[in-house]
């Protein structure tokens, strides 16, 4: 019975020329849909919006800003995390024995962190522009970064032709930075004022 069956060769030979021509019309197929595509895309870059668009905020700034500001945002809420874990199990505990300078303490120290995670955003974002030559100098990086993110504006230092727009979304990482900030201060305060009634009311 095998003497009648074709040879493995002659049926991928024949195989091969059947699909050879479905080959064919597939490849044609994707390259008509890429030139559609293309089509497509360069009709609406040339949109009167998108033009506009465009021109407000390039897509090189609003890249690099957008992806520096979920790290930020990521480096700032384990900040806070570490902050609010640390105020939560000390004013619990000072509740149990309140004293006015140990409250005092807790707030003193909880605002240093804050302070030195506000610090270590603008060192990250002074790095993003140094380690992608948009700024040469560290000190310079570190003082354009410092002034955007704190909304003072960025002085003398304008970035290169084509990523000014950086500096606004360096700036609301700043502003979303210092709002949520605020909010842990708020509770920071409601806690230690807690611990300070706590401990007045002691004889």
């Amino acid at each position: 019975m095998s003497d009648t069956l074709p040879s493995s060769p002659a049926v991928l030979a024949a195989v091969a020329q059947v699909g050879e021509p479905a080959q064919s019309e597939a490849r044609d197929l994707v390259e008509r849909s890429e030139r559609q595509i293309e089509a497509i895309r360069g009709e609406v870059t040339q949109l009167p919006v998108v033009e506009q668009v465009s021109a407000v905020m390039p897509g090189s700034d609003l890249l690099f800003g957008g992806a520096m500001l979920i790290v930020i945002m990521l480096v700032h809420a384990t900040g806070l995390r570490t902050v609010t874990t640390r105020v939560a199990r000390h004013s619990e505990r000072l509740l149990a024995k309140p004293s006015m300078w140990r409250a005092d303490l807790l707030m003193s120290v909880s605002v240093v962190m804050l302070l030195l995670l506000h610090v270590l955003e603008i060192v990250i974002w002074s790095a993003a522009l140094v380690y992608s030559g948009l700024v040469a100098d560290w000190r310079i990086a570190g003082f354009f970064a410092g002034n955007t993110y704190t909304t003072l504006g960025y002085g003398n230092v304008p970035l290169a032709r084509g990523w000014e727009m950086l500096a606004p979304l360096i700036a609301v990482s700043g502003l979303f930075s210092f709002g949520w900030s605020g909010s842990v201060l708020v509770d920071l305060v409601g806690r230690c004022q807690r611990i300070k009634d706590r401990a007045a009311q002691r004889p």
